[in-house]
């Protein structure tokens, strides 16, 4: 509590403060304190009646720029009626718009907390198996004040702790457990969540990583796509020109040749794609009746029969890896 008054007073001096960086300040025009026992013989004060001039004078006082801080409310007195001045305190001090942090182990101010707006538990964290602080502030939720637990830190004796235990009436006792299980329960809540949290960052992760291998698949796709497009292009290309010399080389017969009827047939398998496979078996066959076809390396002079349409001519000349041939017949060059 004197941490946070100090770094308030830091903030409202142009100091910078140690605070994470998304932390939220107030400025205010009255800091308020009470904090220790200010009991005095000299002014003839008890604790509890120097108390009640503190909050009289706070409640007198506060008003929506002032910052207060309460050490123990209602503390130095009996605890019911000292717990019921410190509701009408708080909740006057809450009317005035007042911002502060009050701590207690009064626990009707910590249900008088969780059901008022405008007010707001909190709990210091403390690992009741292991006997010790968490140094974790936790909002939201009262804590229970550990009294036997503290107890068992120090060393008390086990039979003087479980006498006193013995003594508190089953209903506070019981509370008070009920209190100390929530704050372990929401410490395992909030583990839980920042695993789960860590586990969904893990799982976006992984789906980006499967997004980018699926769209570079993709990618392979699409390429092996445009690539047998191509081929089939190419292929009609090849298939166009063929096309196109054929059709050239008919013209030239249509002139020369006499009989126009063969020349119109010749025509039409080219054009409407007519099967020549019978035509082309008479071909090999007469042509296989006239020569025989002997291995080797082609020369200059030899007959060479062509495989597209089983034509013979004669080699007039090599050029590399390709022969200038004269055909037999006229149809092709």
């Amino acid at each position: 509590m004197k941490t946070i008054g100090l770094l308030q007073m830091m903030l409202q001096s142009g100091l910078l403060v140690p605070v994470h960086p998304s932390s939220e300040f107030g400025i205010f025009k009255q800091l308020m304190i009470h904090i220790g026992d200010t009991q005095s013989l000299e002014f003839e004060l008890s604790t509890y009646s120097s108390h009640l001039i503190h909050m009289k004078h706070f409640m007198e006082n506060a008003n929506g720029k002032t910052l207060f801080f309460i050490d123990e409310l209602g503390s130095g007195s009996d605890p019911n009626l000292g717990g019921a001045f410190a509701e009408v305190i708080l909740l006057e001090l809450l009317r005035k718009h007042s911002f502060g942090v009050v701590t207690t182990h009064y626990l009707n101010l910590k249900v008088m907390a969780g059901k008022t707006a405008g007010i707001v538990n909190g709990a210091m964290a403390f690992d009741e198996k292991k006997l010790q602080p968490q140094y974790q502030l936790i909002v939201g939720k009262p804590g229970s004040s550990y009294t036997f637990s503290i107890a068992e830190r120090i060393g008390l004796d086990k039979r003087l702790i479980e006498k006193a235990r013995g003594l508190v009436e089953e209903d506070q006792y019981r509370l008070d457990k009920l209190l100390n299980r929530t704050e372990q329960d929401l410490r395992d809540i909030a583990r839980k969540d920042k695993e789960l949290e860590r586990l969904i960052k893990e799982n976006e992760r992984l789906q980006k990583e499967m997004q980018q291998v699926m769209d570079k698949e993709r990618h392979k796709q699409q390429v092996a796509v445009l690539r047998e497009q191509n081929k089939i292009s190419e292929d009609r290309i090849a298939y166009l020109k063929d096309m196109e010399r054929k059709l050239k080389q008919i013209t030239i017969e249509w002139k020369k040749e006499e009989d126009k009827q063969k020349v119109i047939k010749q025509m039409a398998a080219l054009l409407f794609n007519r099967p020549e496979s019978k035509k082309a078996s008479k071909m090999q066959k007469k042509i296989e009746s006239r020569y025989s076809e002997v291995g080797g390396a082609v020369k200059v002079g030899d007959k060479v029969k062509m495989k597209r349409n089983h034509q013979v001519g004669e080699v007039l000349e090599i050029k590399s890896k390709r022969a200038v041939v004269k055909l037999a017949c006229c149809r092709c060059r």
